[in-house]
């Protein structure tokens, strides 16, 4: 999602070279090196990722770890082997979130899943091999292209076929729109010498942090939806993957991102 976005909204401040699936093996070291000595590329953004949260605790373990925490490792020794700035994107599951609080950069982590397990060792790595690595923390992305699956496009589906949808009320975060945070990368890239060996926290703002029943609640109130939204616990939906209760990052930088309630009518717009 947030790569298509990226490609979408800053070609034209940069010259991007974009490789898929079926383009790139990431799990092949050798493959790599070939395309970034055949490009030759002033700096490597990567937007690759595993994210099936619950899989990864049994049956996909081996494939979290082999790209959420290998890959990455390896791809910031090749960046650092050939002295290129080495941007990633990470995620706010690095913390315990037993804090209650907005979580600053340079905070412990204290990975509670094998998810969460993945993305931190990787961030250990990527620091520890090279020193021209930016680590981007971000929360709950989305994008509205609608063959991506995201909360927003799932539970407007639902409603064409539901009067009444129960969301969860006592997890508490702040999305993030994918087209915002491209912008925020793209002025990191602009300023890199700023950055380079940084952790950052983006997410849409929001004075307060809010619920997945809050953020369902305002998709509705914009899009004219007429569904009844129960609020109700995290409990009545059980998950293999413990998941945190706050997952507030706290953004420090001066690249700041829209009110999350100022991007999501832009969604609905475009969805």
């Amino acid at each position: 999602m947030l790569a298509s976005d990226f490609i979408k909204y800053c070609s034209n401040n940069f010259e991007i070279f974009a490789f898929d699936k079926q383009k790139l093996d990431i799990t092949n070291i050798t493959s790599i090196e070939k395309i970034i000595t055949k490009i030759k590329p002033e700096i490597i953004l990567n937007c690759a990722a595993y994210t099936s949260v619950d899989d990864a605790e049994d049956i996909l373990k081996k494939l979290n770890y082999d790209i959420n925490t290998i890959w990455t490792y390896n791809l910031s020794k090749i960046a650092n082997k050939y002295n290129l700035d080495f941007i990633t994107i990470s995620t706010d599951y690095v913390f315990d979130w037993e804090k209650e609080n907005w979580y600053d950069e340079n905070d412990v982590c204290n990975p509670i899943n094998e998810y969460w397990m993945s993305k931190y060792l990787w961030e250990c790595l990527a620091l520890t091999e090279n020193k021209n690595t930016i680590i981007i923390r971000t929360s709950w992305l989305y994008w509205w292209w609608k063959q991506f699956k995201n909360f927003v496009n799932t539970i407007i589906k639902l409603s064409e076929t539901k009067d009444e949808l129960k969301i969860i009320n006592d997890q508490f975060w702040i999305p993030t729109y994918t087209k915002d945070l491209s912008f925020a990368i793209s002025e990191v890239i602009k300023n890199i010498a700023n950055f380079r060996w940084k952790i950052l926290h983006f997410s849409n703002s929001s004075e307060n942090p809010i619920t997945w029943y809050d953020f369902a609640s305002e998709i509705f109130n914009l899009s004219w939806k007429k569904i009844n939204v129960i609020p109700c616990s995290s409990s009545d939906f059980i998950t293999k993957a413990k998941r945190p209760k706050y997952s507030l990052m706290k953004n420090n930088s001066n690249i700041k991102l829209r009110n999350w309630k100022e991007w999501i009518k832009n969604y609905l717009d475009n969805l």
